[in-house]
């Protein structure tokens, strides 16, 4: 696979992410426009939850069957990967189903609203372990390259869930008003964030259901030594995720509730839902990330099959961090105009932890780019402590800073835990698995996009605006649009000869 395919594939992944994230995007104020703070809040902690509970659920096996999937034992590694998670899941589900009532009434049950709400319970853990069952077709989509399958599948998915947030949450109580009482009373009864959590599980249901022509094909047969193998390259990778997931989503679900001084619970729901509702500004970034792991994951093994691939590896390094500097300006320098998604005033003082949270991301994606060295020399217990160790930093800085700064803490915890993993992964991955990565470039391109938005900030808060830093005004828009372009001049110049090489665009460029 050349890097034009890789590219092209990305481009799918990347369209098919876009469409479901942006219409998941457009969910958010929709929801906080119906939800009150401290239900956003709950929700929010609930899918903080979701993404560590699927790593869990399953533990590695989506990378090991790339790993081991050969065109010529491809039917085996897909048959017992799908055999091993159905029956793990189905264990799983009903362990998590017999604990229900234990967990809804801790004090995390508490937290995330599911107190006297079993069914809301019992929804989130449908949703988990349909998520978990549609992890190996997606990746046989994706080691296959059927990028256009695989967008569709999961658009579907998405159409459907919000088709069914439109339809309980607007639809019915207007219709129920009207007379229509065989219609559930959303707003008289249960809360509305238990039919948002139904309306997740329809959607994935159908996910499984457009995937099941998919499955009946598979070769119904486990190959017990195949599976040890699997297993021995995919449990350290269980700790990659968990720990991984420690920095990425225990902000919220866990640290903020619990480092926050107070025990007004209120109070800490709403924190959670301006931290996660900003949050979502970073999505431009963590959706070009997710669409370039899709295409990039399958493409690094096929890669390494065919020589020595590292000056591939070096070269997609460099233009994946060129993509991420121009998205992490995109968001931090026109912050006025994409405040416009938070629609409510009381969302925008939290706004300053956004250009952290990009950076962070920034961060986080290079590291996923890293992470392929023990993955490709199945040095995959090495990832396993790399992610432990932030994690620990994760827990020691969010106790000291969320207590002194708040939730900003959190954010400012969150990106030096990212930059920590990146470097660490970095030197270690050159010592058994040397890339020749142009270091300096990536340093400057990165170093330069961050002063390019603190000189921005400076001048907006010192001169262009200072009343009101987020307020839409044509000078400071100005400003930011010719620091945007001038940083995309510097990078033309720096990469004059690569994007010559580009297919379409290269031919109007002389070197």
């Amino acid at each position: 696979m050349s890097i034009k395919k890789l590219a092209g594939q990305t481009v799918f992944y990347g369209l098919s992410n876009i469409v479901s994230k942006l219409l998941n995007y457009f969910l958010t104020p929709f929801y906080l426009t119906i939800l009150t703070h401290a239900s956003f809040g709950e929700m929010s902690n609930v899918y903080a939850y979701i993404p560590f509970a699927n790593i869990v659920l399953t533990y590695g096996m989506e990378t090991a069957f790339f790993r081991f999937a050969k065109q010529e034992n491809k039917s085996h590694v897909l048959g017992t990967s799908t055999i091993s998670l159905l029956c793990s899941t189905f264990i799983i589900t009903l362990i998590l189903l017999f604990l229900r009532s234990p967990i809804i009434n801790s004090y995390a049950g508490e937290l995330a609203g599911l107190n006297g709400h079993p069914t809301f319970y019992t929804y989130i853990v449908m949703v988990m372990a349909i998520d978990t069952l549609t992890a190996i077709p997606y990746a046989q989509l994706r080691l296959e390259g059927r990028p256009v399958k695989y967008a569709a599948i999961r658009i579907a998915g998405i159409v459907t869930t919000i088709f069914f947030n439109v339809f309980f949450l607007v639809i019915c109580p207007k219709l129920y008003a009207s007379g229509a009482h065989w219609l559930p009373d959303v707003q008289g009864g249960s809360a509305q964030t238990g039919y948002i959590y139904l309306s997740g599980m329809l959607g994935s249901a159908i996910t499984l259901v457009l995937f099941l022509p998919q499955i009946r094909k598979i070769e119904w047969k486990f190959d017990m030594g195949l599976w040890k193998q699997m297993m021995h390259y995919a449990v350290p990778l269980i700790i990659v995720g968990m720990a991984g997931m420690v920095n990425e989503t225990f902000d919220r679900a866990w640290f903020l509730p619990q480092f926050l001084p107070g025990n007004d619970m209120e109070a800490k729901k709403e924190i959670i839902a301006l931290y996660s509702a900003n949050y979502k500004l970073a999505i431009l970034i963590t959706m070009f990330i997710q669409a370039f792991r899709l295409g990039a994951e399958p493409f690094f093994f096929k890669q390494a099959e065919s020589g020595d691939p590292r000056k591939i590896y070096a070269r997609i390094m460099k233009l994946f961090v060129i993509m991420l500097c121009f998205m992490f300006l995109f968001v931090s320098l026109y912050l006025s105009i994409w405040k416009a998604f938070l629609r409510t005033p009381f969302y925008y003082q939290g706004m300053r932890i956004v250009p952290v949270l990009l950076l962070a991301n920034m961060f986080l994606g290079i590291y996923y780019n890293l992470t392929i060295w023990f993955k490709l020399t199945d040095r995959t217990k090495t990832g396993a402590v790399i992610t432990i160790i932030t994690a620990v930093l994760a827990f020691m800085l969010n106790y000291w800073w969320i207590p002194v700064m708040g939730y900003y803490g959190a954010a400012l915890a969150t990106m030096v835990c990212y930059f920590v993993q990146m470097v660490v992964c970095y030197v270690w991955g050159q010592r058994y698995y040397p890339i020749p990565y142009h270091l300096p470039k990536l340093v400057t391109y990165v170093g330069l996009a961050i002063l390019t938005y603190y000189v921005f900030s400076w001048l907006n808060m010192r001169v262009l605006s200072p009343a009101d830093i987020y307020a839409v005004k044509p000078l400071p828009l100005a400003v930011a649009t010719a620091l945007f372009a001038g940083y995309a001049w510097f990078i033309f110049r720096m990469e004059k000869k690569e994007f010559a090489r580009f297919p379409v665009i290269g031919k109007y460029i002389k070197v």
